[in-house]
């Protein structure tokens, strides 16, 4: 198959944890137990009380399952959750695809104080947005539309922070030839180019995402993957330094953070107060991947072990990571005091 991985064997030899805790309770704010990545049955696809015991075990105490439910599908999500005990929590959205209808500013408002009343801690937003706006609205729409206003001043409202994933990593929107890191996964997934006519580059998303969060300061936005860009955590830091009201998240992105393992480093001790744990797990993993999934997450936030798979390697970054080994209080504030914090929650 012309674009099957070839699995390497490695003849280096260095220090290794094969099993790593965390030091103190884990909240993962960026999980998936719904339709966003499963699909409309994603009911069917695992056992909740079953899932909820792996993330025990793996030393997660909350979950966050982002998704883009509202009304009765997040009703719905919510009673599936139910069985892990508090441990999952329901995260919901707002119906943007309403965005250009006239009555969109009371559906918002209603939207989300409606999940606020039901004791939804966030509201999910995704690069639906804009990427698939064409579908949405059949045309493009900006971002930092003034039809999607509505929706960031309903969460300033309710004091609802805004989990939004703006943009996929940089190599998505170029060329899907082999100069592009990502070739393989791209060519495995081409439905993942936005290399398409009508489709904002990479870069205008960055200018989008960048003038959302500066002219909204009462909003608080948690911009998942490392604010849509772990490709350039110096523009990271940046952003960090003029917004306040701006956060990131983890989620899936140990294949850059690996790769550039000082660099990281430097990055999460100097803004240890504005990074959120999180990982895009998905509930239907089997209990041993969970188990495995979390101690590649610990052993690179916790170790200085070289050269390990990350947990996206099958099929995202064809390249080996390396660990961080954090202070122990940036990850006290990393993996449990910054989401509580910035969420409202107690563990």
């Amino acid at each position: 198959m012309e674009n099957a991985k070839v699995n390497v064997i490695s003849e280096l030899r260095v220090p290794a944890h094969e099993s790593v805790r965390p030091p103190c309770p884990v909240i993962d704010m960026h999980t998936h137990f719904g339709a966003l990545l499963m699909g409309e049955d994603y009911e069917s696809l695992y056992d909740t009380r079953e899932v909820a015991d792996s993330l025990r075990r793996a030393g997660v105490a909350r979950a966050l399952s982002v998704e883009l439910a509202w009304d009765m599908e997040y009703d719905k999500l919510q009673k599936k959750v139910r069985a892990s005990d508090g441990l999952v929590m329901a995260v919901g959205s707002i119906d943007i695809s309403k965005a250009l209808d006239k009555d969109f500013e009371a559906l918002a408002y209603r939207q989300a104080a409606a999940l606020k009343q039901k004791g939804c801690k966030a509201v999910k937003l995704w690069k639906n947005m804009t990427l698939h706006a064409q579908e949405n609205y059949g045309r493009a729409v900006a971002l930092d539309d003034p039809c999607f206003a509505p929706v960031w001043a309903a969460c300033a409202r309710e004091k609802l922070p805004i989990i939004i994933h703006i943009a996929d990593p940089p190599c998505f929107f170029r060329p899907n030839d082999p100069s592009n890191e990502h070739f393989r996964c791209l060519s495995l997934h081409p439905e993942w180019s936005f290399y398409k006519p009508g489709i904002p580059g990479f870069e205008e998303h960055m200018r989008m995402q960048e003038a959302v969060i500066g002219q909204n300061p009462k909003t608080t936005f948690i911009v998942a993957h490392m604010g849509s860009y772990a490709e350039n955590l110096g523009q990271v830091g940046e952003w960090l330094d003029r917004f306040p009201n701006m956060y990131v998240d983890t989620a899936a992105r140990l294949d850059q953070l690996g790769r550039q393992p000082y660099t990281a480093r430097r990055f999460m001790i100097r803004y240890a107060d504005r990074v959120l744990f999180g990982t895009d797990y998905e509930a239907r993993m089997n209990p041993q991947r969970t188990a495995e999934f979390y101690n590649t997450h610990y052993r690179f936030f916790q170790t200085e072990d070289e050269y390990f798979d990350h947990p996206f390697s099958d099929f995202l970054g064809e390249w080996k990571i390396y660990g961080i080994n954090l202070p122990g209080d940036v990850l006290q504030k990393l993996y449990h005091d910054n989401a509580a914090r910035v969420l409202d929650i107690q563990v």
